[in-house]
């Protein structure tokens, strides 16, 4: 008889861990959450690959390159909503380059430094890197098909304890941001993210510059231009003069987009742990997978990848 599995949470930590277990046929699999696609954080995230603000250890960069190569491999399929998209990350003259730790982060062979004559004049280098880009519109309902066919069964309900999932043989925790308060993990904290979506120019490369800050992310629905890092702020609203300064900033670097419509803007809140929990409750059936931060989508399947270690060495 297949063990029963309950996943709390339906972001991309919890999809990206019901999609790992469902794989293998071995368990019964519920996923419950408070919401769902497409009202959750996950559906609002930039969600191009890059290791932002990733604790640097070997798990991280583990789980990082494991997750790129899950999406790579997904980008051989059109209907995934996942391509392979040039990501420009430029340091300003004006900037002392810290060590660029982050390309520990990076596979072999898909980072490039871009030649000093085609440069910005206030630019003093730019790399180019090859990233999976992943469409939250596309791929969190292709993810959605795939469980209809493995029989992984959907409620929604909030866990508000541990204690309500007697009937489970196995726990596993992505609730984000709600560990806070289930697990009582005070470390757990919001990051507001404010974005401004425009028109879009799919020719554009992903554009990105850590310092202004500044990011530019060219779906095919729609352009999202951010560049907020709000800690400790639990309000998922937009702020006018803060959507203007954004603005600004794109229009400085990439004056053409001043015509290009703006088609709205929105904020979400990401679940920042300074370090990403990944591991067992110790004397108890309850598995956590939470605190990714800004970086959920970089690190979802090889943090999954782990869960399911962790699940096959409880069996």
């Amino acid at each position: 008889m297949n063990k029963k599995i309950v996943i709390i949470g339906a972001g991309i930590s919890g999809l990206a861990t019901a999609y790992i277990l469902s794989g293998s046929n071995k368990y019964d699999i519920t996923v419950l959450a408070k919401e769902f696609s497409p009202n959750i954080t996950s559906n609002r995230a930039a969600a191009f690959w890059y290791p932002y603000q990733i604790r640097f250890d070997k798990r991280g960069i583990a789980w990082s390159k494991k997750s790129y190569d899950f999406f790579k491999e997904l980008a051989n399929d059109a209907s995934s909503g996942i391509s392979m998209k040039h990501l420009l990350k430029v340091i300003r003259k004006d900037v002392v380059e810290e060590a660029p730790v982050w390309l520990e982060f990076i596979p072999e062979g898909v980072c490039t430094i871009v030649p000093e004559n085609q440069l910005a004049p206030d630019v003093q280098k730019a790399y180019d890197v090859l990233v999976p880009l992943v469409e939250t519109q596309i791929f969190l309902p292709y993810l959605q098909n795939i469980f209809s066919t493995r029989n992984v069964v959907f409620k929604q309900q909030e866990v508000k304890s541990f204690d309500e999932l007697s009937s489970f043989d196995i726990i596993i925790n992505c609730t984000g941001l709600g560990a806070r308060s289930l697990c009582h993990d005070d470390a757990i904290i919001p990051i507001r993210g404010q974005i401004v979506l425009l028109e879009t120019d799919t020719s554009m490369p992903i554009y990105m510059d850590n310092e202004t800050p500044l990011y530019i992310v060219p779906r095919k629905d729609a352009m999202i231009v951010g560049g907020t890092y709000e800690r400790g702020v639990y309000d998922a609203v937009t702020e006018p003069e803060t959507l203007e300064r954004i603005l600004s900033n794109a229009y400085n670097v990439f004056p053409q987009l001043k015509n290009h419509k703006i088609l709205g803007n929105w904020a979400g809140l990401r679940p920042y742990r300074p370090q990403v929990r990944v591991e067992r409750e110790p004397d108890t059936n309850i598995i956590h997978n939470y605190g990714h931060g800004g970086s959920g989508f970089t690190l979802s399947f090889g943090c999954a990848s782990d869960v399911a270690n962790l699940v096959e060495q409880m069996n």
